[in-house]
């Protein structure tokens, strides 16, 4: 059976900043705690990993080098395991296009497109990954986690975060329309 260990990756302050206009005092803090976890839990199966896959939004710009998926594909490249992009970035493209025209002027149809461009991303990160993961081997996907995937039941999936950072991002949300940004 094929394993594929599922990270929906920390968002980096860039992209959070995005998001919510105001990064959360405890970002860095929270960023690191989220990073050295996953990091710590990879290294006991590290032997086994023979496949990484990426998105195409998760350089780290300004964070830390020394821990961080960055630091985590490179040190198991180290090690042999091969890397692959496993979102298509014309998909992304096309998926945050339409996200764009829905908010500045929102309709059924437009939202409807959003979703199918994202199920689509979904398919094609499935597609690739029982295209070059084999059975027995286990692999590593580091994913944005505004993207939901739903993965086969024949391709054992261990979910690995401490806290999952869109909720991390949900909470910091509500607190700024508390008006409490702590």
């Amino acid at each position: 059976m094929k394993t594929l260990v599922y990270v929906p990756r920390m968002f980096t302050r860039d992209e959070f900043q995005k998001l919510v206009m105001r990064v959360p005092d405890d970002f860095d803090s929270t960023w690191n705690e989220f990073w050295e976890y996953v990091s710590d839990r990879l290294r006991t199966v590290a032997s086994k990993i023979r496949w990484v896959y990426t998105d195409s939004g998760s350089q780290e710009k300004g964070e830390p080098s020394i821990v961080g998926e960055s630091a985590i594909v490179a040190g198991l490249v180290t090690t042999g395991v091969k890397v692959h992009a496993a979102v298509d970035p014309i998909l992304v493209a096309e998926a945050k296009t339409w996200l764009e025209m829905a908010r500045k002027s929102p309709s059924q149809v437009l939202r409807e497109m959003y979703d199918e461009s994202v199920s689509e991303i979904g398919r094609h990160v499935v597609d690739v990954v029982n295209q070059t993961l084999e059975d027995g081997e286990m692999g590593v996907l580091f994913l944005d986690p505004l993207l939901k995937i739903s993965f086969p039941e024949k391709l054992r999936v261990i979910r690995l975060f401490p806290f999952d950072p869109q909720d991390y991002l949900t909470r910091h949300r509500v607190r700024l329309m508390k008006g409490n940004s702590t």
